[in-house]
């Protein structure tokens, strides 16, 4: 069967709403967890994860209403590319900022196998939800979705940080995990600036 435009709304209603999903489940959790052992890097983690959320809200908004005009409102996809880079530069500049202050401060995290484990499913889960979510919107033009697809990126990477982080305290290196998410924030913010540079 030959593909639509239509099938690509489709499906990048469906992608969205995946994202929506999994973000805001995954997000709560990995805030939770770093609380609980006070790990900068989850924290960053799950706040770019109800991020990811918000910019997935606003396209799945977008999409539907494509899917009922059969037409992309130009002014809605905007509003969801405006929504996601401001979404990664704040949290890209909140992880920096935590990340340098316990850095400074010294403050480590515990050891979480939980947390570990999230973050192990989440690399997995987010590198996929990326790839789908870029190839999408290369077929529907959707400048948007393109740069949500970047910021579920960014949510791997988050996630392959924690994992480094935990393995780098099984070396002793208590400051990695800082160091982590300070990194993670830098990448977030450059990539909220280039994609802001595209519109």
């Amino acid at each position: 069967m030959e593909r639509t435009p239509a099938d690509d709304v489709q499906a990048a209603f469906r992608v969205s709403l995946v994202s929506v999903v999994w973000t805001v489940a995954a997000g709560g959790l990995a805030i939770a967890l770093g609380v609980a052992s006070h790990s900068a890097v989850l924290v960053a983690f799950g706040a770019i994860g109800f991020v990811d959320a918000a910019g997935s809200v606003a396209l799945a908004y977008h999409f539907h209403h494509a899917i009922r005009h059969e037409a992309l409102a130009e002014h809605l996809e905007q509003l969801a590319h405006r929504v996601v880079v401001a979404g990664l530069f704040l949290v890209g500049l909140g992880a920096v900022v935590v990340g340098s202050v316990r850095l400074v401060t010294g403050a480590h995290a515990d050891d979480s196998f939980a947390g570990t484990l999230l973050a192990a499913v989440s690399l997995v889960v987010l590198a996929a939800l990326s790839a789908r979510k870029q190839q999408v919107a290369r077929r529907v033009g959707s400048r948007a979705l393109l740069a949500d697809g970047r910021l579920s990126a960014i949510g791997a990477a988050q996630a392959a940080v924690a994992l480094f982080g935990t393995a780098a305290r099984g070396f002793g290196w208590s400051w990695a995990d800082s160091i982590a998410a300070t990194i993670v924030g830098l990448v977030a913010m450059t990539t909220a600036f280039v994609t802001r540079g595209q519109d």
